[in-house]
């Protein structure tokens, strides 16, 4: 478990295992939107504890504390339900919980970047998403070594963004293995609502969403 979350303090253990596991959950999100892990649950708000077959349904309750009282939700990355992710059920994603202001000034990148890669159905080479901010770089008076520390660093730890070097899904365009390319991460995938996005973009085009064809047809079947 990273010092990150060995920092979140759990206060007054005699409190239901709910609450305790909503509270570690709310402080553990303020502090970083990293993955959460059953085991790390397990060995913080729940150590001590007779859980066991009550996991199960102490996480249903935190689920539905979570959505009405927080309006977050669960997010389970895969199927065996040991790692998820808390996101936000708000349909734009917001700008804050950044570290700093400096920081917060670079929140405005994250809106195209996820645009570019919902609108492409593809991922982005590293050199390729540079040029992409280039732009808003000049137009927002951002410096583009820090745009490259915040987008690797910052969007990639809080999952809207996966940064990985040449794989299977991209070998085809870097048969030589060079590049990193950028995806959507899984909290860019929950968080952002894509067939909104297209909608914006058709707007701004003054074209009817079915006109990009690709990214229409791929957000309908869905």
């Amino acid at each position: 478990m990273s010092d990150e979350q060995d920092s979140i303090e759990i206060e007054n253990p005699s409190k239901s295992a709910t609450i305790l596991c909503v509270q570690y959950l709310i402080s553990h999100h303020m502090k970083t939107k990293s993955v959460i892990k059953k085991d790390d649950l397990m060995k913080t708000v729940f150590k001590g504890r007779s859980i066991g077959k009550n996991y199960e349904r102490v996480m249903e309750e935190v689920e539905i504390t979570l959505k009405n009282t927080f309006g977050f939700s669960i997010s389970y990355i895969k199927n065996d339900h040991k790692q998820f992710l808390i996101v936000n059920n708000m349909d734009e994603i917001e700008t804050h919980e950044f570290c700093s202001s400096e920081e917060s000034k670079y929140r405005v990148l994250l809106k195209p970047i996820l645009g570019a890669l919902v609108m492409l159905r593809a991922p982005i080479s590293e050199g390729q998403m540079w040029n992409i901010l280039e732009k808003f770089a000049f137009q927002f008076n951002l410096d583009m070594d820090f745009i490259k520390q915040i987008v690797k660093g910052k969007f990639v730890k809080d999952q809207y963004l996966q940064f990985k070097i040449t794989d299977d899904t991209t070998v085809s365009l870097d048969p030589e293995k060079t590049s990193y390319w950028f995806t959507l991460g899984p909290r860019a995938l929950e968080e952002c609502d894509q067939i909104m996005l297209l909608n914006r973009v058709s707007e701004l085009y003054k074209k009817p969403p079915s006109s990009f064809k690709r990214v229409y047809a791929a957000l309908i079947e869905k």
